[in-house]
């Protein structure tokens, strides 16, 4: 039964992050919730005739706006720091329920009774060869892999309701290295050939590979020689550039899903794995899942654990990084079934866990210490990020040099603030970000034909609508905008006073050209005296731990114990492994380790990833691209899922 398709009173047991239902709810005009069993001959009061379904966006969120995008009656806007309905305009039609790529979106029908005790205590018993953890971009292309080598059963177990994890949101492939397609188009590649290059070429055999990808010629100079459309066609009007769906990730995930429906690998949805069960000698030999029907054992001879990380397990974020995770306010990205439920069940049957604090830059794996506006507009994220703006924390103060780096927005009051300006300077950064075509929170040049571009063109249009659904009082912190200072202290529940004589002072400092409090640059001294005046909320995120704090693993991708020894048979990819951690290409790195072998059908120099394991020797680079953050690209997933299929499928045949 596919996963998409269950009706939400065989869901109502099940835990998938932050839409789970664990009691019944009923949602009344206004869109609040109500808890009990609903009665199915009184709908009075609701204002919504029984039988119509009721809508609602929950925490799990990311703002990737799809729900807003497809929304036929624009019932859709910013909410606090996530989308939500306007249920005076929702039609009720169900395709924000339906287009939703992580499921958060709950369906309630007026009238309905949903609370039905589940008496079904028996466990399914399934048989494979290779059982996968995780259907995100590194699981599907593991399971893929290891079913084209070996013809084995392969069965994935997927904690969500439908597939693709944080790969779904991801770019394409940044790296690829010696690929047919680049040895044809008359690039330079290696006779023994890169990982990435024997994985594209894999993924290419799979079919349609043209329909989104491109191989560019030596001399058009393209920082990448393979590279993708912005977007799927299905996904092409979405407006923020910055995150998916519908770019290479949402692309490949697909192409894996249909490859798994072709080839008969069996996937359940909304069944998380729980524990691993060891024989007497403590090898893995299989793993307990629940279901909605009950629980389920699945008895196999090799795992991949492509679970992910622990993005969504706060708990465990303040225990490794407890100045950034600090309770105050902080948006995450990751998908909300993301709490390192895989690296769990691998320490409880002896994996080493790698506690390297590779950069507290990078807290939890990749970590904006703000101010930035995501999710809300990408145009007006770019915005503020220009040096002309003021910086105001909630004691109405500046805190820092707009221009300058290394203040932490965790040192802040709520570790939000709002970036101020007035009229002139939000037509004047608006306008050269247009001309110049150099924007984005790293403000990088872009192609004028980009999403980026696009989106930054309807950088006025974005502002307005922001301040627009402050003033109709939605929930959530949009763009402020006033005509006086005063007004616009208010409306960011600032004391007027403490904020007017913070701007007075700073406007001081734009008319001597010397800024005494942050020493910002005199260029960048602009004085904020023209209404209307504009507020730009700025707050900080999170998005998964990129291996921080993961399984350890060797050069095979094999999970090792404290001594470094392999576990037979169990193997991790992704974001639940230490590739991520001090192991990304072309960047800095605390450590890297030396290859002890490679799986058959690899080229040398892969990386062997001892996540840290005691006595792991210094060595090279690593081959395996990925980038700190996965709106740059899915590399780093998909391919070590590659790699560790290659494992696996070896110490299938030679079992």
């Amino acid at each position: 039964m596919d996963g998409t398709s269950r009706n939400l009173s065989r869901r109502k047991f099940m835990i998938t992050g932050a839409a789970a239902i664990a009691s019944p709810l009923l949602l009344n005009a206004a869109g609040s919730i109500a808890a009990g069993k609903t009665d199915k001959t009184n709908t009075a009061g609701t204002g919504i005739a029984k039988g119509t379904k009721i809508y609602y966006i929950n925490d799990g969120c990311v703002g990737c706006q799809t729900c807003r995008t497809f929304c036929p009656a624009q019932a859709i806007r910013f909410g606090n720091c996530r989308n939500e309905i306007d249920q005076k305009k929702c039609l009720h039609c169900g395709t924000c329920y339906r287009e939703c790529p992580l499921s958060i979106i709950s369906e309630t029908e007026i009238g309905a009774t949903y609370y039905e005790e589940n008496k079904n205590t028996t466990t399914k018993v399934m048989d494979c060869d290779l059982v996968v953890l995780g259907a995100g971009g590194a699981g599907l292309v593991a399971a893929v892999k290891a079913r084209d080598l070996t013809g084995g059963k392969v069965i994935i177990l997927e904690k969500a309701k439908k597939p693709g994890g944080a790969t779904y949101f991801a770019g394409g492939l940044a790296s690829v290295k010696d690929s047919k397609w680049q040895k044809d188009a008359g690039h330079e590649v290696k006779e023994s050939q890169d990982i990435t290059g024997q994985f594209f070429d894999w993924f290419v055999t799979k079919g349609d590979a043209e329909k989104f990808f491109r191989v560019a010629k030596p001399e058009e100079n393209r920082q990448w020689a393979i590279y993708t459309l912005p977007r799927t066609e299905k996904y092409k009007n979405l407006p923020d550039p910055s995150i998916g769906p519908g770019r290479g990730g949402t692309f490949i995930v697909d192409k894996m899903v249909e490859c798994c429906r072709k080839q008969g690998i069996q996937m359940l949805y909304e069944t998380p794995a729980r524990k691993f069960i060891t024989d007497n000698k403590g090898k893995m030999t299989g793993v307990l899942a629940d279901s909605i029907e009950g629980q389920v054992l699945v008895n196999c001879k090799a795992c991949v654990i492509a679970s992910g990380g622990f993005g969504r397990d706060f708990k465990k974020l303040k225990k490794y990084w407890p100045e950034e995770y600090n309770n105050e306010e902080l948006f995450v990205l990751c998908p909300p079934g993301v709490t390192g439920d895989g690296i769990n069940m691998a320490e409880e049957i002896g994996a080493y866990i790698d506690q390297t604090k590779w950069s507290m830059d990078q807290a939890g794996g990749f970590f904006a210490n703000g101010p930035i506006h995501h999710p809300y507009s990408w145009a007006v994220q770019s915005l503020m990020s220009n040096a002309m703006f003021v910086s105001i924390n909630l004691k109405g103060k500046r805190w820092k040099n707009e221009g300058g780096f290394g203040a932490s927005l965790a040192t802040q009051p709520g570790s939000v603030v709002y970036s101020v300006a007035d009229a002139e300077i939000i037509e004047a950064v608006g306008s050269q970000l247009v001309s110049s075509g150099a924007f984005g929170p790293m403000g990088s040049a872009v192609d004028p034909d980009s999403n980026e571009a696009k989106a930054m063109k309807k950088w006025k249009e974005d502002l307005e609508y922001e301040a627009a659904l402050d003033e109709e009082g939605a929930r959530g912190n949009h763009t402020k905008k006033a005509d006086t200072l005063a007004e616009l202290a208010l409306k960011m529940d600032i004391d007027p006073l403490m904020f007017v004589e913070t701007i007075d002072r700073y406007n001081n400092f734009c008319e001597t050209g010397k800024d005494l409090d942050f020493g910002k640059q005199t260029q960048m001294l602009k004085p904020i005296k023209t209404p209307p005046f504009y507020a730009i909320y700025g707050h900080r995120f999170s998005q998964c731990t990129k291996g921080l704090h993961g399984i350890a693993v060797n050069s095979k991708l094999e999970v090792v114990n404290p001594k470094g020894e392999a576990m037979p048979g169990l193997y991790a990819a992704g974001d639940a492994c230490t590739i991520y951690g001090g192991l990304i290409i072309d960047g800095p790195s605390a450590r890297r380790t030396a290859s002890a072998g490679t799986p058959s059908g690899a080229s040398g120099g892969v990386p062997s990833g001892m996540g840290g394991a005691p006595g792991a020797p210094e060595a090279g680079v690593n081959v395996l691209s990925t980038e700190p953050s996965p709106c740059g690209g899915s590399s780093g997933a998909v391919i070590s899922g590659y790699y560790a299929a290659l494992g696996a499928a070896d110490y299938l045949k030679n079992t």
